[in-house]
């Protein structure tokens, strides 16, 4: 018992430790002192202006920093995993 016991908690272990990888479609691209970014449509916001608060405005772009490799590498338009 001891035995299944401890194969279960490893397979709980790794399975629980792997890295889900999430995309994004490149909307612009900024490069600020000496750093990169992409921005990108963030689509955690499903409805940024709701019909109970029209007044509200959110921008729906999310940024994320990225290395000069990658800046150069990828272009408006494209998918970027991280």
């Amino acid at each position: 018992m001891k035995i299944f016991t401890t194969l279960l908690f490893l397979f709980i272990f790794f399975l629980s430790s792997c890295k889900r990888e999430e995309c994004v479609i490149i909307e612009d691209k900024y490069k600020s002192n000496g750093f990169y970014y992409f921005y990108f449509i963030d689509n955690s916001i499903s409805d940024p202006i709701s019909p109970n608060n029209s007044f509200l405005e959110v921008s729906p772009l999310g940024s994320g920093k990225v290395s000069k490799e990658d800046f150069e590498n990828y272009k408006v338009g494209e998918e970027y995993c991280y």
